[in-house]
């Protein structure tokens, strides 16, 4: 993946729309990570095996998997169960910020700040 030579694809990412993230997107256009001290090679196997509290966010090249996921967290108790699903494209992105996340699912890990995020309205914009 961070070798890969297609720039032109869409990434993914979903939460649940009571998330900050959605406000931040909004607001600036810009998704922060949790926590932007835990970055190296180490806190990114952390991130894929479920430490999310990490200089990364995770984002996939697959629309189907962000919606799953952000539904996933959306059927918490006390959430409404809607959810957002926001794009950026793979060029916009430092390519030595951009990690081989799980193969399985399509994802990135993306360290430090993303900005450029806009929120997607649906699945016919992967041809864009």
């Amino acid at each position: 993946m961070s070798g890969d030579g297609d720039d032109s694809v869409w990434l993914y990412r979903g939460v649940p729309a009571e998330s900050s993230e959605v406000k931040d997107v909004y607001a600036t256009g810009e998704i922060e990570p949790p926590r932007e001290d835990r970055a190296s090679e180490l806190w990114r196997s952390y991130h894929m095996a479920g430490e999310t509290e990490t200089a990364y966010t995770s984002w996939t090249s697959d629309r189907s998997i962000a919606v799953a996921a952000a539904e996933d967290c959306a059927s918490a108790p006390g959430l409404s169960g809607e959810i957002v699903i926001f794009r950026v494209r793979l060029e916009s992105i430092d390519r030595e910020r951009v990690f081989d996340g799980r193969a399985d699912e399509s994802e990135y890990l993306i360290e430090a700040v993303v900005d450029g995020v806009e929120i997607s309205a649906g699945e016919e914009e992967e041809d864009e």
